[in-house]
């Protein structure tokens, strides 16, 4: 492995910007390069050192679906072979880090107990001899145990009540690393919260119509998070009762992470601002929710029997026949980085906050590195290894981005990828 100097760089740490060299050797960061002789030194003036982004909530790319396999657009039909997965994840370790992502999880769609058992599966077995690139260390399971009446673009057909019984029949308790539920369900929720915890299994609500109340009883059990956040199946309620709905209780809990599909679409950047003050940046993370269809350039597609189309902008994709229905998204990680950049550096009116003042562009980029890396670190207990952050003997999971614009409008441009001190990504 090469001892790499990075120079005249501007890192970004967990409070601040700092100019100065790291020296990446043995798969870890050095703040202490005196004396150090390198292998390689690369001047990176003007350029941005950032934790590399961990993308928790992802279902695929490029033609790829972690549910169902590789998509034939001409045959209109998934390949779920051994083969069509080990493809899959293989293109995914090779592209994610040109967009600057780590390491980052699989997430599965509403689907038969035999298709996400046998996709968990050809995981497991790829675990093991991953390529060098993009980290892939576990499963969202999304879809499975939500409100069928809140499901949004997942197929009811395959939505079940929180049952261990129905968890193990995934035969993958090893490799799904996160479970999505919904919390209305009662005690037998609650039970299954505390059995998944048992587990080290992080729970999350999201497709609910739980009450505040709900809420509250199922992060007393262990409930860790709360996924896509405000986007459309997500109950609220302005009324006293029950202690609101599950939006009001999220905002009050001050332990609970929210994610945030930050393409612009799902939720406006307007509410993306009210989140972030109202639970403070350290609670909130950046994903893509992105799905095969992103960078496949399909106009009309198939999401586990439903139907979808990507918008005439080709930014976002709905569900047919549902007006105002989101499909995942065409996100990218650097994308994400970038918007949330230009938002949190611009003046923007609020919501029920009449103004939201804009940050400068040093502190954006602490805030923004930490709903993109920091953040989903610390939830999935990687920050323990040394992920999520630029500090002296973390790991040299990193991106190097080069960043132009103005104020209200950022670009993030990835120029390097780094992964265990090895450049698996650059530009040029």
């Amino acid at each position: 492995m090469k001892t790499i100097r990075l120079s005249n760089g501007n890192i970004v740490t967990d409070s601040t910007v700092i100019r100065r060299d790291i020296v990446l050797r043995d798969g870890v960061i050095s703040f202490d390069d005196s004396g150090v002789r390198c292998d390689q030194t690369i001047d990176i003036t003007g350029k941005y050192v950032v934790p590399g982004f961990i993308d928790i909530h992802f279902h695929g790319y490029n033609f790829f679906d972690f549910t169902y396999g590789i998509y034939d657009a001409q045959k209109k039909m998934f390949d779920s072979s051994k083969e069509a997965y080990h493809n899959g994840f293989a293109m995914l370790a090779n592209l994610l880090p040109s967009f600057g992502v780590t390491s980052y999880y699989l997430a599965t769609i509403a689907a038969p107990v035999e298709r996400i058992k046998a996709a968990c599966g050809h995981l497991r077995q790829f675990a093991d001899s991953q390529p060098i690139g993009s980290k892939l260390l576990g499963v969202l399971l999304e879809g499975t145990f939500i409100n069928s009446k809140m499901c949004g673009a997942q197929n009811p057909a395959y939505i079940y009540e929180p049952s261990p019984d129905v968890f193990e029949s995934f035969d993958a308790s090893d490799v799904i690393k996160m479970v999505n539920l919904a919390p209305e369900c009662g005690q037998k929720t609650l039970e299954f919260i505390r059995y998944l915890t048992d587990k080290n299994i992080i729970t999350a609500a999201g497709h609910c119509n739980a009450t505040g109340d709900q809420i509250d009883a199922a992060v007393k059990a262990g409930l860790k998070y709360f996924v896509h956040f405000l986007n459309g199946p997500t109950g609220h309620s302005f009324k006293p009762f029950d202690g609101g709905g599950s939006v009001e209780s999220v905002l009050r809990n001050e332990s609970l992470y929210v994610e945030q599909i930050v393409d612009g679409f799902h939720i406006a950047p307007s509410y993306v601002r009210e989140v972030i003050g109202r639970k403070g940046i350290d609670k909130i993370i950046g994903i893509t929710d992105a799905l095969y269809a992103a960078g496949a350039n399909i106009k009309q597609f198939d999401m586990g029997g439903i139907m979808a189309r990507m918008s005439d902008n080709c930014e976002y994709f709905s569900v047919l026949g549902k007006p105002n229905t989101l499909c995942s998204s065409a996100l990218t990680m650097n994308k994400a980085f970038g918007n949330l950049l230009s938002w949190l550096t611009s003046d923007m009116p609020g919501v029920w906050r009449r103004m939201h003042e804009a940050h400068s562009l040093e502190e954006a980029l602490v805030m923004a590195a930490k709903a993109c890396s920091s953040n989903p670190a610390e939830l999935m207990g990687l920050n323990k290894h040394g992920y999520g952050k630029i500090a002296d003997g973390a790991a040299a999971d990193i991106c190097i981005v080069d960043i132009k614009g103005h104020g209200g409008g950022y670009n993030a441009a990835v120029e390097k990828t780094i992964v265990d001190g090895n450049i698996v990504y650059s530009k040029n």
